[in-house]
């Protein structure tokens, strides 16, 4: 008998949904806000047919229900909001994840901060509808968490897990293939890939989670606009090939700057066990963390960069670079640390400036 398999990202990243075909490889900029009675929709906060072209090819991509925001702060609030009756963020979660679940627990108690050396501890304290959010790779520390042994832990409980997969993208890692119950992603980042647009996903494993959290977006107003949902959509185009090119290109880095500075340097390809062909993360991604002595030898670094950009920010086609603690927030990252974020340029071009300012800094 013939096997069909499921074609690779690269191939399905390339098919439109079939009412759009009309207009050409990409969908249409839907800008209604009014619908008149018997049309698709009745209000522009409740759907369009924009998203709907990018949640499309994002549930493709992650086998479930995806549904767009307009941030990926947009997209952490719904799934704090409805997906579980108490959750426990991972605390070396995104600054800005903790920010909200700081700003949240004076209004809603149930939300809670987790030390990620407590994570069995608290698997094991879960109960029935508990959620558990994390982040792998973490960001900025690049840890890496295993997520199926993590979703089994969790299920046998009867609590539920959620993956922000961000700077890992469907393309390396797919969460809800490995047990987890929701993925979210930051599309501001990779999946839209040019620095240029706001925008947020979450994809759900169920028709539950899915309607809670469509209904959490449509009440919370937290909606992408349809010219955000155009940019993240071509972005997806050539998702595949900026994320393996950066990708790679990280790895070569990653193992010279290892050989340059030692254990300064911390990436999540380093983490066998997890990441890899054939493992959790197909590959280690297009991130890449130095942890300097001091701040003062961390902004020397960064200051003596000269292709890399001094930014916040990540997943663009440029490469970026930035000492994380100099944001007052960012309280539980060391002080010398400075996350790389890898872009398209070419990796001998990047390693001549991090080499030359490394010199420069530890002179």
């Amino acid at each position: 008998m013939q096997q069909h398999r499921r074609p690779a990202v690269a191939t399905r990243l390339q098919a439109a949904p079939s009412e759009d075909r009309l207009f050409g490889p990409n969908p249409a900029v839907a800008l209604n806000t009014t619908y008149y009675e018997g049309q698709r929709s009745v209000y522009g906060r409740h759907t369009n047919s924009t998203w709907e072209a990018f949640e499309a090819v994002v549930g493709e991509l992650e086998g479930g229900q995806a549904l767009a925001f307009a941030s990926g702060m947009a997209a952490m609030l719904a799934v704090l909001l409805s997906v579980g009756a108490r959750a426990f963020v991972v605390a070396d979660a995104y600054m800005g994840t903790r920010q909200l679940v700081s700003w949240l627990r004076e209004r809603t108690p149930q939300l809670y901060v987790a030390e990620s050396s407590q994570l069995e501890v608290l698997v094991e304290s879960c109960e029935p509808g508990d959620l558990v959010v994390l982040e792998t790779p973490s960001n900025p520390l690049l840890a890496t968490y295993p997520i199926a042994e993590l979703a089994a832990a969790l299920h046998r409980r009867g609590a539920l897990l959620a993956v922000d997969s961000t700077l890992a993208t469907p393309v390396l890692q797919q969460p809800l293939a490995l047990g987890a119950d929701v993925v979210i992603h930051s599309a501001s980042k990779f999946l839209s890939g040019h620095a240029d647009v706001l925008g947020g996903v979450v994809v759900a494993g169920d028709d539950v989670l899915a309607s809670r959290l469509a209904e959490a977006r449509e009440l919370t107003g937290g909606v992408i606009g349809p010219v955000e949902a155009y940019l993240c959509f071509r972005g997806m185009r050539t998702l595949a090939v900026r994320v393996e090119r950066a990708s790679a290109t990280a790895t070569e880095l990653a193992e010279r700057l290892r050989a340059r500075v030692g254990t300064w340097v911390r990436y999540p390809g380093f983490n066998e066990a997890l990441v890899g062909r054939g493992r959790q993360q197909a590959a280690g991604g297009a991130v890449i963390a130095l942890v300097f002595p001091t701040s003062a030898v961390a902004d020397a670094f960064v200051d003596a960069l000269e292709l890399f950009h001094h930014a916040t920010s990540l997943g663009g086609v440029e490469s970026l670079a930035e000492r994380r603690s100099r944001y007052p927030a960012e309280d539980r990252v060391p002080e010398g640390l400075v996350r790389l974020s890898i872009g398209l340029e070419d990796p001998e071009d990047l390693w001549e400036d991090l080499d030359r300012a490394l010199t420069v800094a530890l002179s």
